[in-house]
């Protein structure tokens, strides 16, 4: 069983205590020192360049060659059982397997026409834009004969007035007002529009929780939208 035929599922979740101290990765072929009970890989064990344990430190006596690794013990049955529950996927076919039950004889799965399917739906996404972007124009273009003009209704009180600032000011906001609720219908529309293409795209480009919040924005500024509208008409 090669390691590099799988990969760890949720691989932040698995004790430290499965792995080894000297490579750092989930435990192979695990064994074990016998003066402090430490398990590394086995083919770790062949790498050190002296009998010394990693850990604790002790040294055996200089006659020992390197070679008393090789005749160390297996670990325990508990740590070898904890190994062979963990849960891996396969690199080629992604079946999730124990690895104690992990055989590799699947092939790759290959997608014949992954970057053509990509680029369709990215076209498809840009043309959809780019629709909804003319009509949005238009109707900014022709909205004079679309919607009807904003009245002001405030032009028979201060005719003849003198102008203050105060009442300089507060027209500008009247008609600040009138005017977002004059194109209300355009930002209906774009606002639409951004919903749905949240909908159908927001796994695309963002995660799932900022999906849901800009979905709800959105909602909620399409509602305003209307009730605005329907007040003032």
């Amino acid at each position: 069983m090669n390691k590099l035929e799988y990969i760890y599922v949720n691989e932040h979740l698995i004790s430290p205590s499965l792995t080894c101290p000297i490579c750092l990765d989930i435990l192979e072929d695990p064994h074990t020192h016998i003066l402090c009970d430490s398990a590394f890989c086995r083919s770790c064990l062949f790498k050190l360049p002296e009998p010394v344990c990693p850990i604790c430190r002790w040294n055996w006596n200089d006659t020992l060659f390197i070679e008393y690794n090789r005749y160390l013990p297996k670990s325990s049955r508990l740590i070898r059982n904890m190994l062979d529950e963990l849960q891996v996927q396969c690199v080629q076919c992604h079946t999730i397997r124990r690895r104690g039950q992990f055989e590799h004889d699947c092939q790759p799965i290959i997608n014949p026409l992954p970057d053509n399917t990509n680029l369709w739906k990215n076209i498809q996404l840009v043309l959809f834009a780019f629709v909804i972007f003319l009509f949005i124009l238009f109707i900014y273009s022709y909205r004079n004969f679309i919607f009807e003009p904003a009245i002001d209704r405030r032009k028979d009180l201060i005719s003849g007035i003198g102008i203050n600032i105060d009442k300089y000011l507060f027209e500008k906001i009247y008609y600040l007002i009138v005017t977002i609720i004059e194109y209300s219908i355009p930002v209906f529309i774009f606002n639409l529009f951004l919903w749905f293409s949240i909908l159908f795209y927001g796994d695309r480009f963002t995660t799932k929780t900022t999906k849901q919040v800009l979905k709800k924005i959105l909602e909620i500024s399409i509602i305003i939208n209307l009730i605005t509208y329907s007040i003032y008409y």
